[in-house]
């Protein structure tokens, strides 16, 4: 089988050290043009090149949109794009990465991942995370990369202060 290549932009010195990190749960807060949806497009196709799962959550449909055409430029013409389902199936190991808007949490409930990208976290609702993502996780050992711009002292906020805390982001 011919070695599949996505078209994905060069990391820059952060990106790769947050890539790189061991952390089950990666807590990132940065600011626009740090380029936070690239980082998460290459975490996700990883995963889902490895046949898994992969859920990307946003607080609107016009946010999952974002990383949904970042992954189209990377993977159009290899992958299988399902706009009605907003899903896409990744060679060679045929896993998927489904988006799902969290303006309402239990849009996310009854998936299975193995992975989760959850884009704009400080605009989602708390439980997003603590009641469906994180327990969804929990039952294969799965990984999180949890990312945006900082909104106040939201869980969000507290995620990432406790990312610090923890190195290994447990």
């Amino acid at each position: 089988m011919a070695e599949v290549r996505y078209r994905v932009p060069k990391m820059h010195l952060g990106q790769r050290i947050v890539y790189e990190h061991p952390a089950r749960f990666k807590r990132l807060a940065a600011g626009r043009r740090w380029r936070k949806t690239t980082l998460a497009m290459r975490a996700a196709l990883r995963g889902a090149s490895g046949g898994d799962p992969i859920l990307w959550g946003a607080p609107t449909y016009q946010q999952c949109r974002i990383g949904w055409e970042e992954l189209y430029r990377a993977a159009g013409g290899i992958a299988d794009f399902h706009k009605s389902e907003m899903e896409v199936i990744v060679p060679p190991g045929k896993g998927r990465i489904s988006f799902v808007s969290l303006d309402d949490p239990d849009n996310a409930r009854g998936k299975t991942a193995y992975g989760a990208v959850i884009d704009e976290a400080g605009f989602c609702a708390e439980r997003a995370w603590y009641d469906v993502i994180r327990p969804m996780l929990s039952d294969c050992n799965g990984w999180a990369l949890i990312m945006g711009t900082p909104k106040g002292h939201n869980w969000f906020w507290r995620e990432w202060q406790a990312g610090r805390d923890d190195p290994d982001g447990k």
